[in-house]
């Protein structure tokens, strides 16, 4: 037999008594959170009881009331050693699993909390706590499949409850079904729009579909200046302003965030990028130099650093950035997409803003590579890249544009937004580019590349002739306009 309580043994009479009596006691001390007064007032019950297995009954649950003050408190090891003993004295019910597994949950022990987990789902298969502490569980150790069922039978049991959708939407996109994932996202939203964490997930779902005017909508709802995720979403909306070409709002982004945010790096990488993307080359550099004193760790700090100095004539400095920052993988696209940043193909490439990420080449392991750039950064031993090697110093052009572009000419889904920014900006970049990296283009074929005037689908078209001409071997500068390529 089970009591109300969902231990295996009932309390006798006395026990039952003393028990209402605490349990009144504790109820508005745990309601008005003052969980340390209630975890005292447990330990000193515990204290008068004996050792015997007369007793074992009540001290059972004792300790896992206590365990679930501790793990209110966020102390995970309290919780899951008072849970532990609660089932060595009574092999309580699933309650107290569940308690043990969230313990474990807690402090990362995520497969000893999936066995317990699995314990109290065994004796209630449809306990919506458990099947949520489970699927998160399932979810740390990348069962996403597995977690999704869990959150379904949950939905079932619930209703359209805002957490659990946004948690299915999450192992949807997990799995690589984007529509699935932005509806259980987009009723998440709908659910509880104060919550931000949904509107964030959702901008970020929308941005690798390529939905940046969708993603730039529903961000707004992610900012609360000073909540839990607002410095992502600040960043994420500015990086959206910058693809959308809205150079001065993705400015406005990033200088809110280095004031709200002035200790986080991220921000000042973020305002580098804008400003090299504006050509504001002094104001880069004192942005990225203020990212690398706050985290000297972090590649993308030494990454545009390196751009501005580079662009501004520095080479050697420059080179030195660029092998710093070869080191370790950039972070910053981590950041702005968390989860849905492994459904981009090409990673940091196709989402990094910043001048090497839209003109360079993502090495394999998601790293920057200088040795890959030796030609449009300067040599190997610092010198600058040889003249008269065609544009860009001799670089090789078409390995760039094969990851750009797909075998029928199309620029690939997620980097859409970010080539057409650059397309849009290249004589901008160019102006500001040392003459020694411009090979032989002179200002008339600079000025061929002026599309800011173009609208969006013509900017697709120009880049797919580009690269169709440089496909075939003619080059896209070539003022005859024959078929054949030059000789």
């Amino acid at each position: 037999m089970k009591d109300e309580d969902g231990s295996k043994q009932s309390l006798d009479e006395a026990q039952q008594v003393m028990w209402e009596q605490l349990d009144a006691e504790l109820e508005p001390l745990i309601k008005g959170g003052a969980l340390q007064q209630a975890i005292d007032r447990l330990t000193a019950a515990l204290q008068t009881m004996g050792e015997g297995e007369e007793t074992a009954h009540i001290r059972a649950r004792l300790r896992a009331r206590r365990g679930e003050c501790f793990l209110d408190l966020d102390d995970g090891h309290a919780a899951l050693a008072d849970a532990r003993r609660a089932i060595e004295l009574d092999k309580t019910g699933p309650e107290t699993y569940g308690l043990a597994g969230w313990a474990s949950y807690h402090i990362d022990k995520t497969g000893s909390a999936k066995e317990y987990f699995d314990a109290a789902i065994a004796d209630a298969p449809d306990e919506v706590t458990l099947l949520t502490g489970r699927a998160l569980v399932l979810m740390e150790l990348e069962e996403f499949d597995h977690a999704r069922a869990d959150l379904t039978h949950a939905l079932q049991q619930e209703g359209q409850a805002a957490e659990l959708l946004g948690l299915r939407g999450e192992t949807h996109m997990r799995l690589g079904d984007l529509t699935a994932a932005a509806r259980d996202l987009e009723a998440a939203v709908e659910q509880a729009p104060e919550e931000p964490e949904y509107a964030l997930t959702l901008a970020r779902l929308y941005l690798v579909r390529g939905d940046v005017a969708d993603a730039l909508e529903v961000v707004k709802g992610a900012i609360d200046d000073g909540g839990e995720f607002d410095l992502e979403a600040i960043l994420l909306r500015s990086h959206l302003h910058l693809l959308s070409g809205q150079n001065g709002a993705a400015r406005a982004d990033a200088i809110r965030a280095s004031n709200l945010y002035p200790d986080e790096a991220f921000a000042f990488v973020q305002l580098a990028h804008v400003q090299l993307t504006e050509g504001k080359l002094a104001l880069a550099k004192k942005a990225a130099e203020r990212a690398v004193l706050l985290d000297p760790s972090l590649s993308d700090a030494y990454m545009v650093r390196g751009a501005a100095r580079q662009m501004a004539g520095e080479s050697e400095e420059a080179k030195q950035d660029f092998q710093r920052a070869s080191r370790a993988p950039v972070e910053l696209p981590i950041f702005l997409l968390g989860p849905a940043h492994e459904l981009v193909d090409g990673s940091a490439m196709g989402l990094d803003a910043s001048l090497l990420q839209m003109l360079g080449e993502q090495s394999g392991g998601g790293g920057f590579d200088p040795s890959q750039f030796a030609d449009f950064f300067g040599g190997t031993d610092g010198s600058p890249g040889m003249p008269g090697a065609g544009p860009m110093g001799g670089m090789n052009p078409m390995k760039m544009l094969d990851q750009i572009f797909d075998d029928s000419g199309n620029i690939r889904g997620p980097l859409k937004p970010v080539f057409k920014m650059a397309f849009k900006n290249a004589p901008k970049i160019m102006e500001n580019l040392p003459p020694g990296l411009l090979g032989d283009l002179d200002q008339e074929q600079l000025d061929q590349l002026d599309m800011s005037d173009l609208s969006t689908e013509e900017i697709e078209e120009r880049m797919r002739q580009f690269y169709q001409m440089m496909k075939s071997g003619q080059s896209p500068f070539d003022p005859d306009d024959g078929d054949e390529p030059d000789e």
